[in-house]
C-alpha cells in the first residue's frame, strides 16, 4: 500500500502538469485566434494560380485578364503567378463584399522586372469610374510603385512605396516612403494598411518603413469611398502573387510572409471553419485538465485517509 508521502509527491505532480495546461491553453488561444482573425477578416484573396482567377474565398470576385496580349502565368511565389508587360492588367468588377468602410490591409508578393516611366507603377489600385472615359476614374485606395531617379545609365533601380485612400471627409490622402525600398529582380511582400488610430502605414517584408505625406493626411477619420472596380498590375512591369484584401488592420505577424498556413488554408477543399480546429484543441486540453483535477481529488482524499 502506497504510503502518504508517496501520495503526495504524486499529487503535487498531478497539480504540476494542470498548472502546466492551464498557462497552455490561453496562450493556444491566442496564437490561433491570430491566425483565424486574419482568415476571417480576408474580403478577398487571388492566388494567380491560373488564368481564371477565382478569389479563393469562395466569393465571386472573378478576374477578368485585360489587355492584348493579356497577363501570362509563370512560376511565382508560392505556385503560379501573373507576368504583367505594362500594358495589360487584371480587372475585378466591384462586388459589395470587397467593401471596407474603415480599415483596410492591401498585401501581395511583387516581383518588378523593370520600372515604367509614369508614377503610378500599379500592384493594387481600387477605382470609382463616373463614366466610361478612363479620365473620370478616381483612385480610392491601393498600392503603387514611383521609379527613382536614373542612374548614371539612364536606368533606375529602385523604386518608392507608395499607399492612398480616399475618404468622404478628407477625399484624397497618400503616403510615400522616403527612400527607395522597391529593387528589381527579387521577390518582395509589400503591404498598405490603413489604422484608425494610428493611421496609414506601408510594409516592405513585414517591416514598417519609413514614410511622408505626399497628400492630405497620415490619419484621415473618414469612411473610405465605395469603387467600382479593382485593377492589378497596371502600367506595371511586374509579376504579382497572392494579393489580399482584409477588412482590418492587420499587424505583420499575420500578412502572408514566410509562412504559407493562410495560404494553404484558403486552399484546402475541406472547409472545416475557420475556429473548429481552435475549438477542438481547446476542447481537448480543458478535458485533459479536467481529468488531472479529478485525480488531483482523488489523490487528495487517498492521502488523507491514509494519514
Amino acid at each position: 500500500m502506497l504510503g502518504g508521502k508517496t501520495l503526495r509527491n504524486k499529487m503535487y505532480a498531478t497539480l504540476f502538469l494542470a498548472v502546466i495546461l492551464t498557462g497552455i491553453l490561453p496562450l493556444t488561444y491566442m496564437k490561433f485566434a491570430n491566425a483565424d482573425e486574419s482568415l476571417y477578416k480576408t474580403v478577398a484573396f487571388w492566388h494567380f494560380d491560373q488564368l481564371y482567377t477565382p478569389d479563393a474565398t469562395g466569393k465571386d470576385n472573378v478576374g477578368i485578364l485585360g489587355g492584348s496580349p493579356p497577363p501570362t502565368m509563370i512560376e511565382g511565389r508560392f505556385g503560379k503567378a501573373l507576368d504583367f508587360d505594362g500594358e495589360n492588367f487584371v480587372y475585378v468588377p466591384f462586388n459589395p463584399n470587397l467593401y471596407t468602410e474603415y480599415e483596410i490591409t492591401i498585401e501581395a508578393w511583387i516581383y518588378v522586372k523593370a520600372f515604367k516611366n509614369v508614377t503610378y507603377n500599379n500592384i493594387i489600385v481600387i477605382c470609382h469610374s463616373a463614366g466610361l472615359a478612363w479620365q473620370t476614374a478616381t483612385r480610392i485606395c491601393g498600392l503603387a510603385i514611383t521609379p527613382a531617379a536614373t542612374d548614371v545609365n539612364n536606368e533606375t533601380q529602385f523604386g518608392f512605396l507608395r499607399g492612398y485612400i480616399y475618404t468622404d471627409k478628407e477625399h484624397f490622402n497618400e503616403i510615400i516612403t522616403i527612400e527607395p525600398v522597391i529593387c528589381l529582380g527579387k521577390w518582395i511582400h509589400v503591404a498598405f494598411v490603413r489604422n484608425l488610430v494610428t493611421g496609414m502605414h506601408l510594409y516592405v517584408n513585414g517591416q514598417e518603413r519609413e514614410t511622408k505625406v505626399t497628400w492630405g493626411m497620415r490619419n484621415p477619420t473618414g469612411r473610405m469611398i465605395m469603387g467600382t472596380e479593382i485593377y492589378f498590375g497596371h502600367d506595371a512591369e511586374i509579376i504579382i502573387d497572392e494579393p489580399r484584401i482584409c477588412n482590418t488592420a492587420l499587424n505583420p505577424s499575420q500578412f502572408i510572409l514566410e509562412s504559407a498556413d493562410a495560404i494553404i488554408a484558403s486552399r484546402t477543399e475541406i472547409d472545416i471553419g475557420p475556429n473548429l480546429m481552435m475549438a477542438i484543441i481547446i476542447a481537448a486540453l480543458i478535458f485533459a485538465a479536467a481529468w488531472l483535477l479529478r485525480r488531483i481529488v482523488q489523490t487528495w482524499g487517498m492521502t488523507r485517509s491514509s494519514g
